[in-house]
């Protein structure tokens, strides 16, 4: 009798342990105390491998290399304000989500939108850049008016990608508007198969194989500056995206559901951020990025 009680109290307090383990770490795996962040370190302006170590680096966890970008800069403002070390992983765009959820990590961090599909398997932050929608396009086939104080239209996207191929990455929203806004209405416009990256994308527009790639103004921004010479953002007017889709050009820090902690923690720290500052953060790591090219 005394055994069976012993045995039973120990899993009780073993049971007891466990969900006070789970708790300390937000139900991931890896502890709230250390921001373990997975990101791509390929996804210029918000993350790419660094040439070389800067005051703007963090590592590469289990890797002789460093990484730099936009979303390197927000991990260092939020370990400073929370007195958290940063714990860089490398990981494949399609490998983000499911690492979070298998506790390998703790936030993704890598320039990712909250969309409705994304919602359903993780949470959010709430945004920490809000931008807008461009296309990358060679300069030659850039209409000669368009600007950023006259964007253009979306009957005339319509018109110019007639005929021709629109790339982007894989899995990011911008794909999806190739279908939503461009093949589906006209059959004559046609979707390329997307490619890894957004560097790989912009090759294939340089290149002439595609004709334009959608993507946050930041990331076409930041492709002008690798190419200046040879490519050029569309401007473009906004009002046809749908209200949802718009909140997918806006980028935040995915957290495991259930995780209150640490996103009460995150969404705090990210209030402190000024708009100007983003901005100017967002600016300094496009520029970087060209020289990193």
């Amino acid at each position: 009798m005394r055994k069976r009680n012993f045995i039973r109290f120990g899993a009780i307090a073993l049971s007891l342990f466990s969900l006070a383990s789970i708790s300390s770490c937000g139900g991931n795996g890896v502890s709230n105390d250390t921001l373990v962040i997975g990101m791509e370190c390929a996804y210029q302006p918000f993350n790419w491998r660094a040439n070389s170590e800067s005051e703007y680096t963090l590592p590469i966890d289990n890797t002789n290399e460093f990484v730099d970008g936009y979303d390197i800069q927000i991990a260092k403002l939020l370990s400073e304000d929370l007195n958290k070390e940063v714990v860089i992983k490398r990981i494949e765009w399609g490998s983000l989500i499911p690492s979070l959820n298998s506790g390998e990590i703790n936030m993704v961090l890598a320039g990712m939108s909250s969309t409705a599909d994304r919602r359903e398997s993780i949470d959010f932050t709430d945004p920490y850049l809000t931008s807008d929608l461009a296309f990358l396009i060679r300069k030659d086939n850039l209409p000669s008016d368009n600007s950023e104080e006259n964007p253009a239209t979306y009957e005339e996207l319509l018109e110019l990608f007639a005929g021709e191929g629109l790339i982007c990455q894989s899995a990011v929203v911008g794909d999806e508007y190739i279908d939503t806004y461009f093949s589906s209405v006209d059959s004559s416009i046609i979707h390329n198969n997307p490619l890894a990256t957004y560097p790989l994308a912009a090759l294939d527009v340089l290149s002439g194989n595609s004709f334009a790639m959608p993507a946050e103004l930041p990331v076409c921004e930041a492709m002008v500056n690798i190419n200046p010479d040879d490519l050029a953002i569309l401007y473009v007017d906004q009002s046809f995206i749908s209200e949802e889709d718009l909140e997918g050009l806006s980028v935040s820090i995915g957290i495991k559901k259930g995780n209150d902690e640490l996103k009460e923690e995150l969404n705090q720290s990210l209030a402190k951020i000024s708009i100007e500052e983003r901005a100017r953060l967002m600016g300094e790591a496009a520029n970087r990025s060209a020289s990193n090219a």
